[in-house]
């Protein structure tokens, strides 16, 4: 049964001393949901346009989204392609700019052919003559029919079109060819290259001439025992022919397939093609795959591209060549190879390729740093100081990166697994794996050069390192396994050392407090540098199974039957509804608002106001938390990644929760004659614009700025060395410290927390200690 909650029930004061809590407002303020996207970087490998064909005016290309078109080279129009499929037995041909629909009314009933002219838009259609069927290829002129007799052999036949005055000539063959095995292989304006069975058995490759109407069987390459072994291409003047793994083409002339020429290639393996009286190299090399042009007549190469695309080099029906090369992935574009004017191969760009952006796989954000880990195809983390007020854009280059290559314990995220590497919130990032029979926290600086460090954890021996639960400041919550059975655990990475606490599965950190479930319900807030249970949250007659603090929020997953799914705000002790019951995994709470995962995207409701306000809905499939979105629980933003791969960063109307202190580590002496600086150090709740440092003399009564700072985000570490403004040691005494800070966001006021320390000075004339 639901049971009411008694708002004030149950409630510690707090007694951390880190900094006060403020009452939520009445209603939204001013804020705007203001909106930031970072684009992906482009991906490392060259993005991929495949030509399925090319003419002298045109090439037929692929949109990314689907569909071919055509694409003129002189005017650069795009004309989509003619669809040819539209009955269950039509077939479609294509060659350079024209596209050939065939009507069939059933699979041995050979219908008309329309052949599109696709630079001209004009179309002319040919009724099949009796007795012959369409091949797949066609000229400018004629089109290649074949006569099928009573031993399903053939005789080929050129069928003229409207500009040619031979409607049917016989093509003169050294035999006809059995109808199961005749395979246009490839097709110029001038012929094409066959395959068939031939009456003594092999495989034939042989070389149709359209104009003298022959077909002529080719002589393979020594050591080649098909054509199936044999690199062809056919040129506009040269058939060129290299066994696989031979470094040695020969080429045949097309006017006199008499006259042969071998050229050297650089490499036993990759594509060649003559343009011209040159041969057109493309090296099959993993990292470059170059292309070349040597001359036939012989001398020196040429080099073309430097690097060009593993998928091969397309030919055209005008003896052309194409493929995609260039630099790198930024500067990538589609080739068209063909002869200049002194006859030598020459480059024209068809489109440029513009990279593929890399794959985004995983997501965190903490304090406003923003790190998207990548996969390019390498993987590797890219981080990013995102603006946390104004109206400036956020920058779209990455501040620092880590590869696998350089850190495989850090540096490599897995979609699978986002919670690999986990931000602190204070400039860090850290992972678990194992150090000899126990447990170590990896800790990286997320800044360049930034320093990386491996911390041991004594009492860990005979435990498995699994996945880090959250972080914040110094502090990890992390799980482990022993004889396969999980548990949570607590440590802190700046003492190296396991703190002696024993949380449940539902715990998380905010700061230097552990909140877990409480007994028989609720919840408590520990302060972990005192063992003290520091703060309590009813949740009626329920320890929620899962816990989220941001800010002044908590939230506890309860069942819906036993209680009212919400949230609540600690300072005034405020309930807000939520209009949803909540399911495990999929409800994530920032500060002030709370994201909710559907089967259809995001939701994302304002809990500001007091009352739970659907303020938006991102409507993209989700995978998980950390993997393509993420909540920065540090007063900032909700982040998700798009389809395109490009990360948005969006907030809520109202006030954040105001700046905080949520762990403090200060000193309280500072002697001066052994220590360098002042052990100090305070952990704010969110972003911080400006702070200030003074000390205050308790006997004289005089106050001095002692550091001032300008940006700080998730740490304030001082380093005061003792001396005044002016380089003179203050005096030996008592001292009351008092840190201000201005929040980043502009929401709230200052942020002020106070104590004291002892402070001893060097003797006069003694030089003070030296730096380690």
């Amino acid at each position: 049964m639901r049971r009411s909650r008694v708002l004030g029930a149950a409630a510690l004061a707090l007694a951390t001393g880190i900094g006060a809590l403020t009452a939520v407002p009445a209603a939204a303020g001013p804020a705007a949901a203001d909106e930031l996207t970072i684009a992906p970087l482009p991906h490392q490998e060259p993005s991929y346009r495949p030509v399925y064909g090319a003419g002298p005016k045109g090439a037929v290309l692929d949109r990314p989204a689907g569909g071919l078109y055509w694409k003129s080279f002189e005017d650069g129009r795009e004309v989509p392609l003619a669809d040819c499929a539209t009955g269950a037995y039509d077939q479609s041909l294509q060659l350079g700019d024209t596209v050939g629909c065939e009507r069939r009314t059933s699979p041995t009933a050979p219908g008309p052919l329309t052949l599109h002219d696709q630079a001209t838009g004009r179309t002319e259609t040919l009724a099949v003559p009796a007795g012959r069927t369409w091949t797949t290829t066609f000229s400018p002129t004629q089109v290649l029919a074949y006569e099928q007799d009573a031993e399903d052999r053939v005789t080929l036949h050129l069928i003229g079109r409207e500009n040619e005055p031979r409607k049917d000539v016989t093509v003169s063959a050294p035999e006809r060819i059995p109808v199961d095995s005749l395979w246009v292989r490839t097709s110029d304006e001038k012929g094409a290259l066959l395959t068939y069975r031939s009456a003594a058995g092999p495989t034939t490759l042989a070389l149709l001439d359209y104009a003298r109407a022959t077909l002529t069987p080719l002589t393979l390459p020594d050591g080649a025992p098909d054509p199936g072994h044999v690199d062809y291409s056919l040129g506009s003047q040269w058939v060129s022919l290299r066994k696989n793994g031979s470094a040695t083409a020969i080429l045949r002339s097309r006017a006199d397939l008499t006259v042969t020429r071998s050229v050297n290639t650089p490499t036993p393996y990759g594509r060649t093609h003559p343009v011209g009286d040159w041969l057109v190299v493309q090296d099959r090399d993993a990292t470059s795959n170059a292309v070349t042009a040597l001359p036939v007549a012989g001398g020196a190469p040429r080099t073309l591209l430097a690097r060009t695309s593993d998928r091969g080099l397309k030919t055209g029906t005008d003896g052309s060549a194409y493929l995609a090369g260039g630099t790198d992935s930024s500067h990538w574009a589609m080739h068209r190879i063909a002869s200049g004017p002194d006859g030598a191969p020459v480059l024209s760009t068809v489109m440029t390729l513009p990279p593929n952006p890399a794959n985004r796989l995983t997501l965190s954000l903490a304090q406003g740093r923003l790190i998207a880990g990548q996969e390019d195809p390498t993987r590797s983390l890219q981080g990013y100081s995102v603006p946390v007020s104004g109206t400036s854009p956020a920058k779209q280059t990455p501040d620092w990166s880590c590869d696998e290559n350089a850190d495989l314990r850090l540096c490599r995220p897995d979609a699978d697994l986002p919670g690999w590497t986990v931000p602190t919130g204070d400039g860090r990032i850290v992972s678990l794996s194992t150090h000899g029979t126990g447990v170590a926290v990896n800790v990286r600086e997320t800044r360049p050069g930034g320093t990386v460090r491996q911390v041991p954890l004594p009492g860990t021996e005979g435990l498995q390192p699994y996945l880090v639960k959250n972080a914040s400041g110094r502090f990890v919550l992390f799980t482990v396994t022993e004889n396969n059975t999980p548990r949570l655990l607590v440590a802190d990475i700046d003492a190296g050392k396991v703190l002696d606490f024993k949380p449940s599965s539902a715990a998380t950190l905010w700061g230097a407090t552990l909140w877990d479930q409480a007994s028989p319900y609720g919840v408590n807030g520990t302060d972990l540098r005192t063992g003290r249970v520091t703060q309590h949250q009813g949740f009626g007659v329920c320890r929620p199974s899962e816990i989220q603090v941001s800010g002044e929020w908590i939230y506890g997953l309860c069942p819906a039957a036993v209680e009212t799914p919400g949230v609540w705000h600690l300072p005034s002790r405020t309930f807000v509804s939520l209009p949803f019951a909540p399911e495990s995994g999929r409800v994530q709470l920032g500060d002030g608002y709370l994201v909710r995962r559907t089967n259809t995207g995001l939701e994302v409701y304002n809990l500001r106001s007091g009352t739970a306000v659907r303020e938006r809905g991102i409507a993209q499939e989700f995978r998980r938390y950390g993997s393509d979105w993420t909540v920065d629980r540090f007063g900032g933003r909700l982040a998700y990644t798009d389809a395109g791969q490009t990360v948005h960063l969006v907030g809520v109307t109202g006030n954040a929760s105001p700046l905080a202190a949520i762990d403090q580590d200060v000193a309280a002496t500072a002697d001066f004659r052994q220590e360098q600086t002042w052990r100090a150090r305070w952990w704010p709740s969110k972003p911080v614009s400006s702070w200030k440092l003074t000390v205050r003399n308790k006997t004289s009564g005089i106050t001095t700025v002692v550091r001032t700072g300008t940006e700080a985000r998730g740490l304030i570490a001082p380093a005061w060395d003792g001396k005044s403004p002016t380089g003179t040691y203050l005096f030996s005494g008592e001292y009351e410290w008092t840190l201000t800070a201005r929040p980043a966001d502009g929401q709230g006021g200052e942020l002020s927390t106070s104590g004291t320390v002892s402070v001893t000075r060097p003797p006069a004339g003694v030089r003070p200690p030296a730096r380690p």
